[in-house]
This record gives C-alpha cells, sequence and structure tokens, in this order.
C-alpha cells in the first residue's frame, strides 16, 4: 500500500513551528550573547517544538492513496422465459371429399381459424356455400380483415369442395396467380400456374406446411377438373 505526504496540513503543528522559529531567533540573537547556557535551553525548546511539529504533521496526513475497490454486486438475472410456440389455427377435417357446400365447415377455408369462424357464424356464414354468396364488404367488416383478404377467402371458397384441391392448393391459385372462378383455372396454363405459384413461395407470399410440394402434373388435375365442372 503506498502513502502519500502533506507537508504542515495540521494548524497544531503549524503554530509549533512558527513559535519553535521565533524561540530559536530569539535565543542565538538576544539570549546567546548574555548567556550563552540560557541560549542553549531556549534553542532545545525550539528544537522539540519543530519535532512536535512533524510529529503531529505524519500522523494527521500519512493517508491511504488508494482504496481498495468494493466487489460488484450481482444481482440474480431471471432467465428468460421460453416462447410459447406458435399454435397453428384449427382446420377442422373435411371427412367427405367433394362434399356439399353446405356441408364444408367455414374453416375449412385456409386462414379461417376458429376466431374468424365464430365471428362469421354468428354473422349467419357458416358454411363454405355461405361464403360463396356472401358480401365482400360483410365478411372484411365481421372479421376486421381489409377487402382483399375477404376477396381471396371468397374466391377459395370456390375451390375447396374439389377433390383434386387441397386448402393449400386454394390458397395457392388464389394468392399466387390471382385465378378466382373455376371458369378461370380451366382455361389456365399448368405450366404457367407452377412458375407463379414457385415465385410467390419464394417471396413468402404463399406458405405451406413443410414438405408439401407443388408440380405441373398435380396443377393439371386441378385444370382438369375445372372443366369437367363448367
Amino acid at each position: 500500500m503506498s502513502f502519500r505526504f502533506r507537508f504542515l496540513s495540521d494548524k497544531r503543528a503549524v503554530i509549533a513551528i512558527i513559535i519553535g522559529a521565533i524561540l530559536a531567533i530569539v535565543a542565538y540573537f538576544v539570549v546567546r550573547p548574555i548567556d550563552r547556557t540560557i541560549s542553549y535551553v531556549v534553542f532545545g525548546v525550539a528544537l522539540i517544538l519543530f519535532v512536535y511539529a512533524c510529529v503531529m504533521d505524519i500522523a494527521d496526513d500519512l493517508e491511504p492513496a488508494t482504496k481498495p475497490t468494493p466487489k460488484p454486486v450481482v444481482k440474480d438475472v431471471p432467465e428468460p422465459e421460453e416462447e410459447e410456440e406458435h399454435a397453428e389455427e384449427y382446420v377442422p377435417e373435411v371427412e367427405a371429399p367433394a362434399a356439399e357446400l353446405s356441408k364444408l365447415p367455414i374453416e375449412t377455408i385456409e386462414g379461417i381459424g376458429e376466431v374468424y369462424g365464430k365471428e362469421l357464424k354468428a354473422a349467419g356464414i357458416a358454411t363454405v356455400a355461405d361464403l360463396m354468396v356472401a358480401d365482400v364488404d360483410k365478411v372484411a367488416e365481421v372479421t376486421d380483415v381489409n377487402i382483399e383478404q375477404a376477396k381471396r377467402w371468397i374466391a377459395m371458397s370456390r375451390f375447396a369442395w374439389l377433390d383434386e384441391v387441397s386448402e393449400e392448393d386454394a390458397e395457392a391459385i388464389v394468392f399466387a396467380t390471382g385465378i378466382t372462378d373455376l371458369k378461370t383455372l380451366a382455361r389456365a396454363n399448368a405450366q404457367d400456374i407452377y412458375t407463379k405459384i414457385q415465385a410467390a413461395l419464394d417471396e413468402g407470399d404463399v406458405r405451406v406446411p413443410a414438405g408439401y410440394k407443388f408440380d405441373v402434373d398435380t396443377i393439371q388435375t386441378w385444370i382438369d377438373a375445372a372443366k369437367r365442372l363448367t
């Protein structure tokens, strides 16, 4: 440990120095010519005062130059909670493929889960058949979505009941190609549809479950099914 010394920082030491200096001067210049022995005594007293001053100043002014650095207090930091996995929207399975539109629940449409389904049912739009003839403004207002989203749901309802077209397929047709009815699908080219769907997948405009694949042959079955019904 190092120390720092501040000379004459104590007032008592300063006074002792002054008195000692005066006594030394008096002893040498005043008393010495008269009586040398007495001058030695006075000078001794002055010397004692000098020593006293030095001792007092050193005792008061020896201070630690550095103070021990306190250890930082480390507070317990709670571990971050694990985020819950995003739950997929509920989409009920269609028990009978190509079922009557009036039997297909509204949640069959990709993107309409329990929340939207409940709101639509409360407004009297309970099945795919109801959605197909629903007013787009009403669908948007009831579910609090924009008009474009409401239009897509209605468009997807026109494909959802076909054996050849799944919910994911219907979403891809509408979002990637802009096709909204069977007649337009019947006149489309399979390769063109495939190219547009792949581009939409790459851009993230269309999302499908992991491992879900599209190919030209499958898309051709959509077109053929649309031709049979138009």
